[in-house]
């Protein structure tokens, strides 16, 4: 007689604390500790094995993210959760401080791709500590300087069935999509048509790191006019994203109100124009080879670009390319383009050696100004 196989039964997702892990932020240096010993966290142990030591590592990188958002929430920042889409169904958390939404000028953070919401990198949280391996910093010196802080939560895009949202990375078992988070762009595209775009702000200022920078490039292409009146500048960290096919009125937006800081083995007193990023950069030295730390290297001179863009506003009214400036800022070396490559792998102001090689985007006056932006975040 044919026995139909039992399935076998999922073991339940345990999570684990930073301080059942015996583990802790120490409050003055910022640096994970041992509760025990009170010694700082160091990746080889003393008499652990190789094995030994990558699992400990990676037992404390999800339990150490997460012990972030009970900082950030904490009587120190304050920071309120609101739920993406909303607390009545499948939902993400995003993070506001103090009266954010009704202040004149507001910053949005968004991290890379597969951390948590308030993190640069795993790697640097756990082995160098809070200062350099999450946004607090960020967050701490904007409500200095009087501004509003919105932190996104891109990579949160499924929940548990105990209806914890998580990333892909921290969880493998059964979950459900977030409606309007299901990816990180799609998560961006919802938090600005349902929540920055209506916001008492009159400046917005983004702080895109890493791979987020392709969902900013998404509301310019969907929904750039609205995008240009709210928005004083975007400060890249790191960036992903080209200028490929968006229109010439962006294309100027970026070039104007736009600024790339980028991880570097030196430094430059002057900023480089890059045709592929569509603005100017500023070279981040930084020669640890772990370009995580970027994001603190550069903090004091980003945020001090920040408030002279909010100081001189959202430029709204920018005109089009000419079919020459277009064709000077948007080619394409399709005979050397590589679409798995980073940034930091293309040459700036290469010289390209055949017109055969060349692709000329040419979008003035084929396209109209998106007025209800993307569809799908509607």
């Amino acid at each position: 007689m044919f026995v139909r196989p039992k399935k076998p039964t999922p073991e339940p997702h345990v999570r684990r604390t930073l301080n059942e892990l015996g583990y802790e932020f120490d409050v003055g240096s910022g640096k994970l500790v041992n509760m025990a010993t009170i010694a700082v966290y160091e990746y080889e142990q003393p008499g652990a094995s190789k094995k030994q030591n990558k699992e400990l590592y990676e037992s404390l990188i999800h339990p150490a993210s997460r012990h972030v958002y009970s900082i950030i929430t904490g009587n120190d920042l304050q920071m309120q959760p609101i739920a993406v889409p909303d607390a009545r169904q499948p939902h993400c958390n995003i993070y506001a401080t103090p009266g954010a939404l009704e202040k004149k000028h507001l910053v949005v953070i968004i991290t890379g791709h597969g951390t948590f919401a308030a993190v640069w990198g795993w790697n640097v949280l756990v082995k160098s500590g809070l200062n350099v391996g999450s946004v607090i910093g960020y967050i701490r010196s904007c409500v200095q300087r009087g501004f509003g802080v919105l932190l996104l939560n891109p990579n949160e895009n499924i929940v548990a069935p105990d209806g914890c949202s998580e990333t892909f990375n921290s969880y493998n078992g059964q979950s459900t999509s977030i409606n309007g988070s299901e990816t990180p762009n799609e998560h961006v595209g919802f938090v600005w048509t349902h929540i920055i775009r209506s916001s008492a702000a009159k400046s917005v200022v983004f702080v895109s790191y890493s791979s987020s920078s392709i969902a900013i490039i998404d509301l310019l292409k969907y929904d750039y006019a609205r995008f240009a009146k709210k928005v004083a500048c975007v400060a890249f960290i790191d960036s992903t994203h080209s200028t490929f096919l968006l229109r010439s009125g962006a294309v100027t937006w970026l070039k104007q109100a736009a600024r790339h800081w980028e991880t570097s083995t030196e430094t430059s007193d002057e900023l480089l124009f890059d045709k592929h990023t569509g603005c100017s950069t500023v070279l981040v030295k930084n020669d640890s080879g772990i370009r995580e730390l970027t994001p603190s290297l550069c903090m004091d001179n980003l945020l001090d670009y920040i408030a002279d863009s909010f100081k001189r506003g959202p430029i709204a009214d920018i005109p089009e390319m000419s079919p020459g400036e277009l064709l000077a800022d948007r080619v394409v070396d399709t005979g050397a383009f590589d679409s798995s490559s980073s940034d930091s792998d293309l040459e700036d102001n290469a010289v390209l050696g055949s017109v055969d090689n060349v692709q000329v985007v040419n979008t003035i006056g084929d396209v109209q100004q998106s007025s209800d932006g993307y569809i799908g975040w509607c």
